[in-house]
């Protein structure tokens, strides 16, 4: 299984990971360990939940007006592990760092912020939505 991102996405995730790394150098440079590593957990946790969810909804997506969605029991018991997976390590991250959870939500907003560049990347070129970018066409002009 690999996931198979579109150049907004991946764009969105590297922000994301960029964001979260700069942010916890800065804070391991402060001598802030603790909240480094809160604010790395939170951030692992939001990417890994956004690339499978991205997963998710790229299955879900019907292809052709025609087209059924491509469901099977395997799907949707990978799907439910998954956001099991994710939930165990939300949760045992908020155990192991009890006092640092607003850096642990400040990891988790790290997708968020990746998304809001992008649409700030996007409206500085001039681009009103994603399917412009695709057909390479800008009708501000």
């Amino acid at each position: 299984m690999s996931l198979a991102l579109l150049p907004q996405e991946r764009r969105v995730f590297r922000v994301a990971s960029l964001a979260a790394l700069l942010a916890a150098l800065a804070l391991g440079a402060l001598g802030k360990f603790p909240e480094a590593a809160a604010l790395t957990a939170g951030a692992a946790v939001a990417i890994v939940s956004g690339l499978w969810l991205s997963d998710v909804a790229g299955r879900l997506l019907v292809p052709r007006p025609r087209a059924s969605t491509r469901l099977d029991w395997k799907f949707a018991l990978r799907a439910l592990l998954r956001y099991a997976f994710l939930g165990l390590a939300a949760y045992g991250s908020v155990r192991l760092f009890p006092d640092e959870v607003p850096w642990l939500l400040g990891g988790l907003s790290a997708v968020v912020l990746g998304v809001l560049a992008d649409g700030f990347r996007g409206g500085a070129a001039g681009r009103s939505g994603p399917e412009e970018e695709e057909e390479g066409t800008n009708p501000r002009e």
